[in-house]
């Protein structure tokens, strides 16, 4: 029987915690990224279970938006449904970002989704389906201050806390180009004092569709 000295065996007891802290640190770093890159969007959809046994939990996962952020603790008492019981289920959520693309987000049971999504502006949503319905969509209006720059959406916030400044940067346009300083004054507004926040911008440059994401206290220049 192989005896192991006591101060030898708190070593390696450290070892292990030290090791063990490492790997959740990596674990967090990797977490994180992960919500850093699923930043904004428009939820289209969302899947729960194992290939094969999968329902569509869009409605239900709709409930657990507050203030443009969803987060949820994905479980089966959550989503209302256990699809495959017994196995280890994933919830896919389906976003489309904004240059158009629809992107997967996937999590594992007893993990916990967060996703920052678009800022919810349903008179701005409207006016655009109504422009739509007429053929008549906001980036095909001519505008004589934008030759070839033009600003189809922009917000500025952090956290899910947002603000509607896209007629803010229209006006600010100059000869087809815009720049400014990005800040609560030329913002118009402070929608989350005392935080760090950012301006998102979705606009068409020569026709091509771009979007931008400037840091408070920075220089915006387009194009």
């Amino acid at each position: 029987m192989l005896v192991i000295p006591q101060a030898l065996g708190f070593m390696i007891s450290d070892w292990g915690m030290a090791i063990m802290k490492l790997w959740t640190g990596f674990a967090c770093l990797l977490l994180l990224a992960g919500s850093a890159m699923a930043q904004g969007g428009e939820l289209v959809g969302a899947e729960w279970g194992v290939p094969g046994r999968k329902v569509d939990v869009t409605s239900r996962v709709r409930t657990f938006i507050h203030d443009g952020v969803l987060q949820l603790e994905v479980t089966r008492f959550n989503l209302g449904i256990d699809p495959a019981p017994h196995e280890n289920k994933v919830l896919v959520i389906r976003l489309r970002e904004w240059d158009g693309d629809i992107r997967d987000y996937s999590y594992p049971e007893r993990s916990v989704a967060r996703l920052e999504l678009d800022p919810d502006d349903w008179h701005d949503r409207r006016e655009e389906h109504e422009r739509h319905e007429r053929g008549d969509r906001r980036e095909d209006w001519p505008d004589r201050h934008e030759r070839g720059l033009q600003i189809l959406r922009a917000y500025y916030g952090a956290e899910g806390q947002f603000m509607n400044v896209t007629d803010v940067l229209h006006s600010r346009i100059d000869d087809g180009r815009l720049f400014l300083r990005v800040d609560n004054y030329s913002m118009g507004g402070d929608p989350l004092p005392g935080i760090h926040k950012y301006l998102r911008i979705l606009y068409v440059q020569d026709g091509q569709r771009r979007n931008i994401v400037v840091d408070e206290k920075t220089d915006l220049r387009l194009p």
